[in-house]
């Protein structure tokens, strides 16, 4: 159901059901060799960990086929590319073969997470945002949540860094990012039964 290529501060990019593409923020390298099965890529939102424009830019040149579903607010990046479907949070789309919907994230800049249907089957992906508060995604068979930080551990990793006079980025993730309690309670609260339960974007302090 799921390939994680890669996920975290370094580069993000996921594959579901082998055809929709959700971030890409690699080299072409890494996704080539599953850019054939490809159908759509879906961007979440502008920083280069999660949209890399040389690498979608040659996606299309070698795939011209390939769709893009991005919302308006991305619009600016991708001058120059065919394909686009600028989507508005809360909307179903219909791709044949499955649906997806955008989801409003609280992020730094605009940001989306989605929801993605096929088949008999249910996903929620969401990274980079503060809370997932107000959102439900109950009886889903996937959750591809961010877990970035550990809450009982962040403040004692931002004061030793402080200490040593040693920049902590750690002090911008619990403004902008989901700790690992909070993609934990976001299960609990929606999981049924039978699931599927992946950590993304996770720091490597933790």
């Amino acid at each position: 159901m799921y390939k994680v290529i890669t996920s975290g501060s370094s580069g993000n990019a996921v594959i579901y059901h082998k055809t929709i593409l959700v971030d890409c923020g690699v080299p072409f390298s890494k996704i080539k060799p599953f850019l054939k099965g490809l159908q759509l890529v879906l961007i979440s939102h502008c920083h280069k960990d999660h949209m890399n424009i040389r690498t979608i830019k040659k996606m299309a040149f070698e795939k011209p086929s390939l769709r893009f579903g991005i919302g308006e607010y991305l619009l600016p990046h991708f001058e120059g590319i065919k394909n686009i479907d600028i989507l508005n949070y809360g909307v179903i789309y219909n791709y044949n073969l499955f649906r997806i919907s955008p989801v409003k994230l609280y992020h730094d800049v605009p940001n989306f997470g989605y929801r993605i249907f096929k088949d008999n089957t249910k996903i929620f992906h969401a990274t980079d945002t503060r809370t997932l508060s107000g959102i439900t995604a109950e009886g889903y068979d996937l959750y591809s949540l961010e877990a970035d930080y550990d809450e009982d551990k962040v403040y004692d990793i931002i004061k030793e860094k402080q200490n040593k006079g040693e920049f902590a980025h750690q002090k911008g993730s619990i403004n902008s990012h989901l700790s690992i309690q909070q993609a934990q309670k976001f299960i609990i609260e929606n999981a049924g039964e039978n699931y599927k339960f992946i950590t993304l974007h996770q720091s490597k302090e933790f």
